[in-house]
């Protein structure tokens, strides 16, 4: 469906304007689900929150598996998402 997809996004290397429905993790474990929204608006992810690691989300999306966000890009909106501190 997105040809090439990287599997690492940040830098404004990839833009994807697709937003993506968490209708699809509906019944799934509600407490890991997460809403990726970039600054700029040109990226919004939902998905589970499998962790955060060196500064990056990695974040399992239906369809196109785990993606590795850089968390400097996007702000991270949902129970699973570390608190700023």
């Amino acid at each position: 469906m997105f040809g090439n997809l990287s599997r690492k996004i940040g830098a404004g290397v990839i833009v994807l304007s697709t937003a993506f429905s968490g209708a699809a993790y509906a019944g799934s474990d509600n407490a890991r689900n997460i809403t990726l929204e970039s600054y700029d608006g040109t990226l919004f992810l939902v998905g589970q929150l499998d962790e955060v690691k060196n500064g990056y989300y990695l974040i399992d999306v239906e369809g196109l598996g785990v993606l590795s966000v850089d968390a400097a890009k996007v702000v991270c909106n949902g129970n699973a998402c570390p608190t700023k501190g």
